[in-house]
């Protein structure tokens, strides 16, 4: 029997974004939208806690709003240390009579659901103090990772562009994922040639 004190006791959301920002960042076939992230906080009765974000691309209004009619009442009371359970229960709402008469977009469910995974497991992790990488099993305490940059930005010139990568490679950044596609091939290999030049070799 599942312990009622393990169990959601309580859920909170929050949006949290940027002012709109002077020249805005675009890659090849839209504008950037400024920081715009779903934020869930779950907390159990015994005063376990975990949170999960989720980045949204168009209006967050939508992606918010089955909390307002009825969805937080499909969460609290579950088991928080079964994550893919309640994934699959508000992810199998997307194709539901209930969400299509409350009004709850395929888009904002598939986005909360992946924020509450993300809080469950930061949930597990803490409850249990121990990191998520051994409790899925890992070996390594690191992972490989990248950064991706050099987005497009009106009025960007070369030494703005220089800037960015000597700052990421100064904080130790060895692998990048540059936007490309938003100039002509020959505006895009200038650019490229001035990331290489300033990436060097770095080694994995």
């Amino acid at each position: 029997m599942t312990n009622s004190s393990n169990l959601i006791d309580s859920l909170e959301v929050y949006v949290l974004n940027n002012p709109d920002e002077v020249k805005p960042h675009w890659v090849s076939h839209f504008i950037v939208p400024t920081a715009n992230e779903l934020l869930i906080k779950i907390k159990t009765k015994d005063g376990h806690s975990g949170f999960g974000l989720a980045t949204s691309y168009t209006d967050i209004a939508p992606i918010i709003k089955p909390f307002s009619n009825g969805l937080q009442d499909l969460i609290i009371g579950e088991d928080p240390f079964c994550p893919e359970k309640i994934y699959e229960k508000i992810f199998k709402l997307t194709d539901t009579r209930t969400s299509s008469e409350k009004g709850w977009s395929r888009e904002a469910l598939i986005r909360i659901s992946a924020a509450l995974d993300i809080a469950c497991w930061d949930l597990i992790g803490k409850a249990s103090n121990i990191p998520l990488y051994k409790l899925f099993g890992g070996y390594r305490n690191k992972i490989p990772v990248y950064v991706t940059c050099a987005y497009y930005r009106d009025g960007k010139d070369e030494k703005e562009l220089r800037d960015e990568i000597k700052k990421l490679v100064n904080i130790g950044h060895q692998s990048f994922k540059v936007k490309v596609g938003g100039l002509s091939i020959k505006e895009d290999a200038k650019r490229l040639e001035i990331i290489r030049d300033e990436i060097g070799n770095q080694s994995p």
